[in-house]
């Protein structure tokens, strides 16, 4: 699946302090990475989180969401049919 945001909206929603991961960092779940809406860190054990690559850049900036947080973001009819 692939979803499209405006970059303003994204930005909105956005928690300030998650930084996008560093690019030597893709590949694999930093062990610093935090959900970029709550801003709280990734579960170790539990659901596997969803990786978002943002922006037109080679290599885009890649962040980290909660599942619930993801899918919270989403119409209620869209969340149904995923």
């Amino acid at each position: 699946m692939q979803a499209r945001a405006h970059t303003a909206c994204f930005e909105n929603l956005r928690h300030p302090a998650v930084e996008p991961d560093h690019p030597s960092e893709h590949g694999r779940i930093p062990a610093k990475a935090c959900c970029l809406f709550c801003g709280e860190r990734l579960p170790i054990v539990g659901r596997h989180p969803y990786c978002l690559d943002v922006g037109d850049q080679l290599p885009p900036q890649r962040f980290w969401s909660h599942a619930q947080c993801l899918l919270s973001r989403f119409e209620p009819a869209l969340v149904e049919r995923l």
